[in-house]
Formats: C-alpha cells, sequence, structure tokens
C-alpha cells in the first residue's frame, strides 16, 4: 500500500513539473503577436501604412493620389481601412472590423459639425468582419471633412476606439 502511495505521489510530482516548465516561457524567442497587432512586449505595429509598389509612368498628381488611396489606417478594432474615390466623387471604404455584436458607427465630420452619423453591421467578435461603406459626395464638399469609425461603450455611451480618417 505504501509502495503504491510513493509511485502516486511521484507521478503526481513529475506531472506538476513538466506543467510548469511547458507553461514559463524561454528567452532568444520571438514574442507572441496577437491580433490587436501587440507584442507581449507591448510594441505595437505602425497604424497607417503605405503600398510600396510604384509604376515609373504614372505622373506626380497621379502618384499623389495613389498614395492617398494606398494608405491604410487601424486601431485595435479596425484594420486595414483604406479610401478609395469612385468617378463621381464619392468615396468607399473598405476594412476590416471586430467589435462586439458586429456593430460600430461612422460619421463624416468637419470641424465639430457631423455632417452624417450611420451604423454598420459586419460578423460580431472575435471575428473580423468585413465592411464596404460608400459616402456619398454631396457629404464631402465641406473644407476640412474626415470620417471617424467608432463605438459607442455599452457602459457609458461615450464613443470609444475612434479611428479618424482625413479625407480632405
Amino acid at each position: 500500500m505504501k509502495a503504491k502511495l510513493m509511485l502516486l505521489l511521484m507521478v503526481l510530482f513529475l506531472s506538476l513539473t513538466a506543467c510548469s516548465q511547458d507553461s514559463k516561457t524561454q528567452n532568444g524567442k520571438e514574442p507572441n503577436r496577437t491580433d490587436s497587432g501587440k507584442t507581449d512586449q507591448g510594441e505595437k505595429e505602425p497604424d497607417v501604412t503605405e503600398d510600396e509598389e510604384k509604376d515609373s509612368d504614372v505622373t506626380d498628381e497621379e502618384d499623389t493620389q495613389d498614395e492617398e488611396e494606398n494608405k491604410q489606417f487601424g486601431n485595435d478594432v479596425f484594420k486595414e481601412v483604406s479610401v478609395s474615390t469612385l468617378e463621381d466623387g464619392s468615396i468607399v471604404l473598405r476594412g476590416k472590423a471586430r467589435v462586439f455584436e458586429g456593430v460600430f458607427q461612422y460619421a463624416v465630420v468637419s470641424g465639430t459639425e457631423i455632417l452624417l452619423e450611420n451604423n454598420y453591421q459586419t460578423e460580431g467578435a472575435p471575428a473580423w468582419g468585413n465592411f464596404d461603406i460608400t459616402i456619398d459626395k454631396e457629404y464631402l464638399i465641406k473644407e476640412k471633412v474626415s470620417i471617424e469609425l467608432f463605438v459607442y461603450s455599452a457602459k457609458d455611451g461615450a464613443k470609444t476606439d475612434i479611428l479618424t480618417i482625413p479625407i480632405k
């Protein structure tokens, strides 16, 4: 009986030792990345990236327009957000969102004036849901216009995770 008890205690001890070694981080390894772009050390990926491919036959004006359209914006809940201009002057925002119940809001803002505010439904967290929002040119006629993507806080109704995209 004592031999069985000793054997059981040894197996238990070895199992716990093996488990604790697996859970420890090992030095010299690349830190794990999370979906939010942060590493274990708290570093963060840049919020804006540009497509580095350029055509040599493009004029300076077209080059500037292409650069603006190739920018991507993002934060913790929105990623790969890009802006494209349509022939009629309207714009299209495309990207991905990871938000509670898949609902987020967007607004077209000029200074402190809200020209348009609406919501969008996509897939809910933890999935990244794609979105495609078209803004009519009538909302883009003001001097300084930007678009805000955000979520209303369930706690106090405040805007959170605001991503501001300058248009003009």
